[in-house]
């Protein structure tokens, strides 16, 4: 874009020259535009006619002309970033800020939400950060894992308000031997979104790529072979019978990217563009199952802080939907290493569970009355006497708001006490690297709750690092086998995954400390907001209405 390039050019010679009148010349000018000393006369005499700057010349020599830029580059860049943003734009609009999501903020807020672009429904949604890689792995950050499912497909998957998972690339299975091994029946005539046919032999190097990734395969340690036993017809033999491998199998880990390109998937999404600043999804063509009825989803960032939100807000209006909301089966936690001695544990639990209620009870978006599983009440905790503290302690702290605020009180009440807190910040990719978690005294994280409560909290208790932690390995590791144990029926699991946690909870090996209240804020024009167990919406199911000719004509501009 011309204009784009002219308006850059003009930014860098406002940057060096600043709003008054300077002495300089066709050379400097050149170094400073970043072009040739002829393309500077050819840019100068183009920015004069626009009346942009002055460019008054001295006869002679060596003699210096006066440069005066009069205009703002605010001045210039607005009415262009407006048509970018019009148009989808959005690279173009960032280059305009100079790279600064914050610079759009005012501009960008009239094109979120649902919205027409050139004849196709396009859902426009504000983030505060980037976005990190959408490969599957272990530790992926809830709005990851949410994307990653909807560009990725897998044998089974979960879609909201179903106990149960559904077939996706398996179009239905089968178990033998006491659930020991399982058959899977592969859906034939699949493409990936490069347009590539799917083949078996994909779909078993993918199965035998997720077994081999330590990232991604936690939950399939029993996993003894898997084959393909005939065209189409993919065997898993376990070593131990589960009933709940479909269910596992439906983890947004377990989905199966191109074994050759990571990138392409085959759901119903598929990654356009992705930038530090800004991710297009468009609806995948080649894709097996029903077709959502969004054409693009796109992540805007519009800030440059990294402060999370307290809703997940999709565009802005004068008139808003009521808000679809939840609240989080999964909490924010605290584990506390086996090795401190008793009473000191059991103060530190007591004094953190006080300052979490004391901070957070008039949240509206986080809720401290915690149930972990349906009639499974976080226990009493009983008094703790005061006891004397040690010079130091350590404290390893998932990198969140509301954790860190808690952290900051903690380590303010403990300097009080003459304890030095030191502080460890983990995002979710450093949470999970080998021996992250070893030496912290004190660990606080939290837990993203899944479809199945009951399956999805033994899924988290193997996967979590932090256990290891506050149980040790080795009962950590004999507490995962008697879990594996339960899963040998899924009546079995239900009946006995709450007095499994709740001894845990009651020995003070976790303590849960708060829930997340969810909340979809969309304009009036976004229907079918259906909001999943992570509380984000479904993007397969939610469509806009038809155009008003006015908003057709300003989108096809």
């Amino acid at each position: 874009m011309r204009q784009l390039q002219k308006i850059r050019q003009y930014q860098r010679l406002y940057q060096h020259y600043g709003s008054d009148p300077k002495p300089t010349t066709i050379a400097e000018v050149a170094e400073t535009a970043l072009c040739s000393e002829r393309h500077a006369r050819t840019l100068l005499r183009q920015l004069t006619q626009s009346g942009w700057l002055s460019w008054s010349a001295q006869p002679g020599r060596g003699h210096r002309a006066i440069l005066h830029c009069l205009a703002t580059t605010s001045e210039l860049s607005a009415p262009l970033m407006h048509a970018c943003l019009e148009k989808g734009d959005y690279q173009s609009a960032l280059q305009l800020a100079d790279g600064d999501p914050a610079s759009l903020h005012h501009i960008i807020t009239p094109f979120l939400g649902g919205k027409w672009l050139k004849h196709q429904p396009t859902l426009r949604i504000p983030w505060y950060r980037p976005l990190t890689s959408l490969y599957p792995a272990l530790q992926r950050r809830r709005a990851e894992q949410h994307i990653i499912c909807a560009v990725h497909a897998g044998l089974t998957r979960y879609t909201p308000g179903q106990p149960h998972p559904v077939p996706d690339l398996a179009h239905h299975w089968e178990t033998h031997d006491n659930n020991r091994r399982w058959r899977f029946y592969l859906r034939s005539g699949a493409h990936w979104h490069n347009g590539q046919a799917i083949s078996d032999e994909d779909i078993l190097a993918g199965v035998q790529q997720l077994l081999a990734d330590p990232a991604r395969n936690a939950g399939l340690k029993h996993v003894h072979q898997v084959s393909l036993a005939a065209p189409w017809c993919l065997d898993i033999t376990l070593h131990a019978p589960d009933a709940m491998l479909a269910h596992r199998l439906a983890h947004h880990v377990c989905r199966l990217p191109h074994p050759q390109q990571p990138e392409i998937g085959a759901g119903p999404f598929a990654i356009a563009r992705h930038h530090s600043h800004y991710l297009r999804l468009e609806r995948q063509p080649w894709y097996f199952a029903a077709h959502p009825l969004l054409h693009a989803i796109e992540f805007w960032r519009t800030s440059a802080g990294a402060q999370k939100p307290a809703w997940i807000t999709v565009g802005k209006g004068k008139s808003a939907q009521k808000a679809a909301s939840s609240t989080s089966g999964g909490f924010a936690w605290l584990m506390v290493n086996t090795a401190l001695a008793q009473p000191l544990a059991d103060w530190l639990r007591q004094e953190i569970v006080f300052m979490s209620q004391r901070n957070f009870a008039q949240r509206d978006d986080l809720q401290t009355r915690t149930e972990v599983l349906p009639g499974l009440q976080t226990p009493l905790l009983p008094t703790a006497p005061d006891v004397p503290l040690p010079p130091t302690l350590s404290l390893v702290c998932y990198h969140t708001p509301e954790l860190r605020e808690l952290a900051d009180t903690l380590h303010a009440a403990l300097k009080k006490r003459h304890c030095t807190l030191t502080v460890a910040w983990k995002d979710r990719d450093e949470w999970h690297t080998p021996g992250a978690l070893e030496q912290a005294d004190l660990v606080l994280g939290d837990y993203l709750a899944g479809e199945l409560p009951g399956f999805a909290l033994a899924e988290w208790f193997t996967d979590e690092p932090a256990w290891a932690t506050a149980l040790g390995d080795a009962r950590w590791h004999e507490e995962k086998q008697q879990l594996m144990g339960l899963c040998e029926s899924e009546e079995r699991l239900n009946t006995q995954i709450v007095p499994f946690f709740r001894r845990l909870l009651e020995s003070g090996a976790c303590t849960p400390l708060f829930h997340y209240r969810y909340r979809i804020n969309t304009m009036e024009n976004v229907q079918d907001i259906v909001l999943t167990a992570g509380g984000w919406l479904d993007f397969t199911r939610a469509w806009l209405p038809p155009a008003m000719p006015q908003e057709r004509t300003t989108s096809a501009s």
